[in-house]
């Protein structure tokens, strides 16, 4: 559905990538990548698994369903280098927010009559 969104002369710029890709396929779409004839992934967490991809410039995240300590890897890929500046965006669903907690926690409460 994504990859359909894009803008026709985007869609051969970036791809989409997840576990049940070929070996032979995952090879070759890492190296346009690196050279530069990809923009970029739409990826599931198998990207990250095996891959050794360093100073990727943008990283958006969507949803924060996994561990801190997964998230963090995942971001790592943009920040190997220190001597440059790159992006990670999380999109993280409103769950996940204190004050978004807070009010659930009070809706459950019992109230006092």
């Amino acid at each position: 559905y994504l990859h359909s969104r894009l803008p026709l002369e985007m869609q051969d710029l970036i791809k989409w990538f997840n576990a049940d890709m070929t070996t032979i396929y995952k090879e070759a779409e890492l190296t346009h990548l690196i050279s530069g004839e990809r923009r970029g992934f739409v990826t599931t967490e198998s990207f990250g698994m095996g891959m050794d991809v360093s100073d990727i410039e943008l990283i958006i995240q969507w949803c924060a369903t996994c561990k801190l300590a997964t998230l963090w890897q995942q971001f790592g890929h943009a920040v190997q280098n220190k001597e440059l500046t790159r992006t990670v965006i999380l999109f993280a669903e409103k769950d996940f927010f204190d004050d978004e907690q807070e009010a659930k926690n009070t809706r459950k409460r019992p109230q006092k009559s």
